[in-house]
């Protein structure tokens, strides 16, 4: 049975309480607690194989942890346990998601892509759509202008009609991301956002990122490899090794961490 309430005194999006995961003999998280606050620019940082992404795969219920909660205050203020939710719900409680590789069909243009965000907000049914129904023809409306307002809010509304093929790196990034705005995310979980952007198109996602926090008032959790854009724009990070939680604090804190230095530069033999 899953646990509900319909008050957030905390003032957190998310909870995670000693979550664990285990493939075979590998315990990929291992008791891993962390918070995120509402409208909260979040990281979690760890070197190559510390379970991150993993992680990420268990709050959303890509995978099923074997141990611990994922608590989660929804679009409409209840609270809930998001483990043994299917994929689809946990979306539409506001809690949505890019990937490390961008995942877009290349054949769609740009707003199509867009749009395949939005159509888990779709009342009208399958039969509707399919004989293009009134109910159906207004919502498609409605969404298509909503998707071109989020591709001129990100800056690519000109490209809309291309095809996602053959489009810049960068471009279709921002469209993974626009995507993610379609579902009026409470939070949004990026993964490795920045990976294969050069600087200039770094430094623009680090900007897009704030604004999307405060346009869309919700909270953003990352991981991301580029240790300066983590410290550049991240309220708090909580850092791990091997799925196992070293410190979580303000960004000058992490970075003068001694455990955090030891997990990523290992420790000088005497």
């Amino acid at each position: 049975m899953t646990d509900t309430k319909d008050t957030n005194s905390s003032g957190e999006v998310l909870r995670v309480e000693n979550l664990s995961i285990q493939f075979g003999g590998l315990k990929a998280v291992d008791d891993l607690s962390f918070h995120v606050n509402d409208k909260e620019i979040f990281g979690l940082i760890g070197p190559n194989g510390a379970g991150k992404t993993t992680a990420f795969n268990c709050i959303t219920q890509f995978y099923r942890p074997n141990r611990g909660k994922v608590i989660f205050h929804t679009k409409t203020g209840a609270e809930i346990d998001l483990v043994g939710q299917p994929v689809h719900k946990v979306i539409k409680l506001g809690l949505v998601r890019t990937f490390q590789n961008v995942e877009l069909i290349r054949e769609l243009s740009l707003i199509d892509n867009v749009l395949i965000g939005g159509h888990i907000d779709f009342k009208a049914s399958i039969f509707e759509q399919a004989l293009k129904l009134p109910r159906a023809r207004r919502e498609e409306k409605e969404m298509r202008e909503k998707a071109e307002q989020v591709l001129s809010f990100l800056g690519i509304v000109d490209r809309k009609d291309l095809p996602a093929g053959g489009q810049p790196y960068g471009v279709l990034k921002k469209v993974e991301m626009a995507r993610t705005l379609m579902c009026e995310p409470k939070l949004i979980i990026l993964d490795e956002p920045a990976a294969g952007l050069n600087d200039s198109e770094t430094e623009e996602l680090a900007a897009s990122i704030r604004t999307i926090r405060d346009k869309y008032q919700c909270a953003i959790l990352l991981v991301e490899h580029d240790m300066r854009l983590v410290m550049n724009i991240c309220d708090r990070i909580c850092a791990i090794s091997f799925g196992k939680f070293i410190a979580c604090g303000m960004p000058e804190e992490i970075q003068e961490n001694k455990q955090v230095q030891e997990a990523y530069l290992g420790v000088e033999e005497e």
